[in-house]
């Protein structure tokens, strides 16, 4: 237990679980089919780069914070969160550190409350109304990752720019692309399964116009488009992932759509590469792993925290 001005802060003695990425869409409104409901081929380029971009985060502690004043408790959490950007030229040897084109880590003490609290041991605070776990999601994709996906689209004109998860709404200007791992909602009417299961590897879906999702995205009454590609020769839907864009001309959308088809199926992994694959693409997983190592040292970041609040 320590005392921090007014405050007393107490830390759960269970290590924390690792937060998991909760990519579940809150809608399925499919509105229609933009082209005829047949499998189309994807398009490969000599030559192209593309630009990956995705976010970590780590819970250090759990701690409750009592203000002494008011007898009031809140709940809080200290997190590191990291994002990054890396450029793959295909064709030529990329190294991480070579190819990072960004990288952002940020400590940061999420609590609920109506507390007043100042930073941390390197910890800014962020009070939030939400559960913790949905407000570290939410500011991992929103603010840190979505920036950098804004820097590398303006920085990386050359470049397709791939933002793991659904996108932010903030995103709508741009032609990025989310690349959603995980089918957890189908975008057609079932009767059109089948025309899934024939994709061949380097295909994809027609393209769906999908009605707006997240209640930012109601309030801006933005629509999306999205498709399915194939990446593996895995029966099913296990060899699929979705793509989506904000609404642009849909010339473009279709060059997107088709380049993706061809080009994202490189970079799938294998089962011996990661047990999220094929859907964790190589260079998404590699960008992970530097950005993991970028948080710091688990152990010592906690037992700095431990030893602070045990003094």
């Amino acid at each position: 237990m320590k005392s921090v001005g007014r405050y007393t802060f107490s830390l759960s003695p269970h290590q924390p679980l690792e937060i998991e990425s909760a990519d579940i869409e809150e809608s399925s409104q499919f509105v229609d089919f933009l082209e005829e409901p047949r499998p189309y081929s994807g398009h490969q380029p000599d030559t192209f780069s593309v630009v990956f971009v995705d976010g970590v985060r780590r819970t250090e502690c759990v701690a409750y914070i009592k203000d002494e004043e008011t007898g009031e408790s809140f709940e809080g959490a200290f997190v590191s969160v990291g994002a990054g950007a890396l450029k793959v030229d295909y064709g030529r040897l990329n190294l991480v550190g070579d190819s990072l084109l960004h990288q952002k880590v940020e400590r940061i003490l999420f609590f609920r409350g109506s507390a007043t609290l100042e930073t941390l041991l390197g910890f800014k605070p962020k009070q939030t109304d939400r559960e913790i776990t949905q407000e570290v999601n939410r500011y991992m994709k929103e603010e840190l990752e979505t920036r950098l996906a804004l820097r590398a689209f303006k920085e990386s004109s050359d470049a397709l720019v791939v933002c793991d998860g659904t996108l932010s709404y903030k995103l709508r200007h741009t032609s990025c692309l989310g690349f959603v791992k995980s089918i957890k909602r189908l975008y057609m009417d079932r009767v059109n399964l089948n025309l899934l299961y024939s994709l061949k590897v380097g295909q994809r879906s027609p393209i769906l116009k999908v009605h707006y999702q997240r209640q930012q995205e109601e309030e801006e009454k933005v629509d999306k488009y999205t498709w399915y590609i194939k990446l593996s020769p895995h029966e099913g839907l296990h060899g699929l992932a979705r793509v989506e864009v904000f609404p642009q001309n849909i010339d473009l959308v279709k060059r997107l759509a088709d380049l993706s088809a061809g080009v994202l199926p490189l970079f799938a992994s294998q089962s011996f590469q990661d047990r999220r694959s094929p859907q964790n693409l190589l260079p998404i997983g590699s960008l992970e792993k530097f950005l993991r190592l970028n948080l710091g040292a688990y152990g010592l970041i906690r037992r700095k925290i431990e030893d602070f609040f045990h003094a």
